[in-house]
């Protein structure tokens, strides 16, 4: 026999033996793939659980955050009513009538519900710096001068503290109603001492009233007006929790005072 005729009696014999070794190899691979399944289902599980998880905790801080931009929605709400109108409501109780009508909600979801009440005699004050004007007036009393009046408006009741600062000379002051003439009412003494110039005047009631200064010889000043203002609270509350912001607001401006999430 020649090399041509052995050549396909070793090729049975080779299949033959590769055969062998793959039916060897099966049998050894399938424990070892049973238990990557095993494996596998022992990883999968947690994973699975801990990613639910996740998802619910991140749902559940989307809320939150949603809930306190709404309720700061709210709180900010109170504030541009204010702005448009200082002397807002006299009510002490926490109602929602005031504010309203609400704008839409953010994210086209319901307005929170938003109230607002007074707090009488929290002693806010704002500050307030009329221009100063010169020439023209009454020159009343005898003071050889000039008299002005300033109108301010206060949100509040309470005291009026006045400071004037003048190049020269004395300084009359009075406070006169709204519609009062420009007078300087009879016996007004000029204040003590030198420049700049203080004092102060109750104020009954919140409203408009008039401050009359008086000079002399001045040709030039500056006014500084301490003014009451009304202190307000506002409560805004999505579901169980609310925010309650403490207001001031006067004809300078609005602050708040103090925030609270409850």
């Amino acid at each position: 026999m020649d090399a041509g005729e052995g050549r396909p009696a070793r090729l049975r014999a080779a299949a033959y033996r590769l055969g062998a070794k793959l039916g060897e190899s099966r049998g050894q691979a399938l424990p070892v793939a049973i238990a990557a399944l095993a494996a596998g289902a022992l990883l999968i599980v947690p994973l699975l659980s801990g990613a639910s998880t996740d998802s619910l905790a991140t749902a559940q801080v989307g809320r939150r955050a949603w809930e306190r931009y709404s309720m700061d929605a709210g709180i900010e709400w109170s504030g541009w009513r204010l702005m448009a109108d200082p002397r807002l409501t006299t009510d002490t109780s926490f109602n929602t009538t005031v504010l309203q009508p609400f704008p839409p909600g953010p994210n086209g979801l319901p307005f929170p519900t938003t109230e607002l009440r007074f707090i009488p005699g929290a002693g806010a004050t704002e500050t307030q710096t009329p221009a100063w004007q010169g020439g023209g007036g009454q020159g009343g009393n005898g003071n050889g001068g000039n008299d002005q009046c300033y109108m301010f408006s206060a949100s509040d009741a309470g005291t009026l503290s006045a400071r004037v600062t003048v190049d020269s000379g004395q300084v009359w002051m009075a406070l006169l109603a709204a519609g009062a003439a420009c007078v300087e009412p009879a016996g007004l003494q000029p204040l003590p001492g030198a420049s700049p110039y203080g004092a102060d005047f109750a104020l009954p009631a919140a409203g408009t009233y008039q401050l009359l200064i008086g000079v002399d010889s001045a040709t030039s000043g500056s006014i500084s007006l301490s003014v009451p203002a009304a202190t307000y609270e506002a409560r805004s509350s999505v579901g169980s929790r609310n925010v309650v912001a403490r207001i001031v607001a006067g004809y300078s401006g609005v602050r708040v005072a103090s925030w609270q999430l409850n």
